[in-house]
C-alpha cells in the first residue's frame, strides 16, 4: 500500500509567493506589506495547469507553481491514501483538482496544550488569592516572532515586521521588545538586530519555553504559505495568543464569516488581520487588554483540543488506513488514473534510471577488458 504524507501543498505556497512578489514590484499597486492581502486574489486563487508549456520559462525567483502542481497531482494519483494536514487544502484537492474523497484523510498535528502555561484567573483574582501564576498575563513580557529562516515565508515576515509593523507598535508601547527566534538566520536578517528599537534577533533556540512560555503575544504577519503553521500551534500549546493574517490562520479554526475585529463574538486564539493598520491595532490591543488576552488564550486551548487532539486524530488516520487496506484491491481496480500513471509508458524516470544503470555496467565491462 502506498501512503503519501503530503504535509503542506508546495505548489500553493509557490503560487502565493509569486503573487506577492509581483505586487511588491508593481508601483501602480500603491500597497505595502500586509496590505496586499486585502486583494482577494492572494487568498482565493490557486495554481492551475498552464495553457502554454512553461517548462523552458523562468518564473521569477520562485519554483514554478504550475509544474510543481503537476508533480504533486501525479504523486497523489499514484498513491492509495493521502494524509493532508490542512482542511482547506483537503477541500481544494477534492473540489478543484477532483481527487477522489476516499483517497483523502485529514491528518493535522497530533498534540495538546501544556496546562501549566495556561492561566484561568485575572490579575485581580490572583492578588486576592496571593498565588500568582508564573505564566499569567501580568508575568509575561514582550512580543515574539518565530520560524526557521530556510523557509522563505519566515524571512518575509521578519522583513515585514521590521519595515511596516514594529516601529508603529513601539511608538505606542515604548518599553516592549520584539524577540526574533529561528534557526539559520541569513546576514540580512542578523543585520536587522537593533537593541535601541527593541528589535532583537536571537537566532536558534532549543527550548520553546523561552520565547513562547514567557512572551505575551506571538506576531506572525505571514503573507504567503500553505498547510498548518506550526509556530501558531506551538504558541497556543504554551498559552501564548497570536496575531496573524488569514494565511497564518488558514486551516486552524479561523472562520472569516465569524470574524469581528472589535472582539465581539470572536472565538479564535488571538486576532487575524489583512492589512498593516489592522495588524498593528490588533497587536497593541491583545498585548494591552488582559481580558481580551485571556479570552484568546482560552479559545486557543479549546481549538487545540478540538482540532489537534493526538488520540482522536491518530484514530482517524488508523481507521482510514485500515479501510484502505481492506478495500485496496477494489480501489485499485477502480482507480483508472493511477493505473494510467503506473503504466510503463508513463514511467519514464524508472526506465531512464535502468538505462543509466545498464550504461554504467557496460562501461565497467569495457574498462575490465582494457
Amino acid at each position: 500500500m502506498r501512503i503519501l504524507d503530503m504535509q503542506d501543498m508546495h505548489s500553493l505556497r509557490y503560487h502565493r509567493q509569486n503573487l506577492i512578489q509581483e505586487m511588491d514590484l508593481d508601483p501602480a499597486a500603491n500597497r505595502f506589506g500586509l496590505d496586499h492581502l486585502s486583494q482577494s486574489r492572494v487568498l482565493d486563487s490557486f495554481p492551475m495547469v498552464p495553457y502554454t508549456d512553461e517548462r523552458q520559462e523562468g518564473h521569477s525567483s520562485v519554483k514554478n507553481p504550475h509544474l510543481t502542481l503537476v508533480r504533486e497531482l501525479a504523486a497523489i494519483h499514484r498513491s492509495d491514501l493521502i494524509l493532508v494536514c490542512s482542511p482547506f487544502e483537503l477541500k481544494l484537492l477534492r473540489d478543484e483538482y477532483r481527487i477522489h474523497p476516499e483517497k483523502l484523510v485529514l491528518a493535522p498535528f497530533f498534540t495538546k496544550g501544556i496546562e501549566e502555561y495556561h492561566t484561568t484567573s485575572t490579575k485581580s483574582e490572583e492578588l486576592q488569592s496571593s498565588i500568582p501564576s508564573p505564566h499569567s498575563f501580568e508575568t509575561r513580557r514582550d512580543f515574539v516572532a518565530l520560524g526557521g529562516f530556510k523557509h522563505p515565508p519566515n524571512v518575509d515576515q521578519v522583513l515585514i515586521l521590521k519595515k511596516y509593523i514594529w516601529p508603529r507598535i513601539r511608538e505606542k508601547i515604548p518599553d516592549a521588545k520584539l524577540h526574533i527566534y529561528g534557526s539559520y538566520p541569513p546576514p540580512r536578517i542578523q543585520q536587522l538586530h537593533d537593541a535601541k528599537s527593541g528589535f532583537l534577533v536571537h537566532g536558534y533556540v532549543d527550548d520553546l519555553n523561552l520565547p513562547l512560555g514567557q512572551g505575551r503575544v506571538l506576531l506572525a504577519p505571514l503573507r504567503y504559505g500553505a498547510g498548518i503553521k506550526g509556530k501558531i500551534v506551538d504558541a497556543w500549546r504554551y498559552g501564548c495568543p497570536v496575531v496573524t493574517t488569514p494565511i497564518g490562520a488558514e486551516g486552524i479554526g479561523f472562520n472569516e464569516e465569524e470574524y469581528d475585529n472589535q472582539g465581539q463574538g470572536y472565538n479564535w486564539g488571538g486576532q487575524v488581520a489583512s492589512d498593516n493598520d489592522s495588524f498593528i491595532k490588533s497587536a497593541i490591543e491583545l498585548y494591552s487588554d488582559e481580558r481580551l488576552w485571556m479570552r484568546s488564550q482560552s479559545n486557543a486551548r479549546r481549538l487545540l483540543k478540538d482540532l489537534f487532539d493526538a488520540k482522536k486524530n491518530l484514530n482517524v488516520v488508523d481507521d482510514a488506513i485500515a479501510a484502505a487496506v481492506q478495500d485496496m484491491h477494489c480501489r485499485r481496480q477502480r482507480d483508472y488514473t493511477a493505473a494510467m500513471l503506473w503504466h510503463n509508458t508513463a514511467r519514464s524516470t524508472e526506465y531512464f534510471s535502468r538505462w543509466i544503470e545498464l550504461k554504467e555496467s557496460r562501461r565497467e565491462d569495457e574498462t575490465k577488458c582494457k
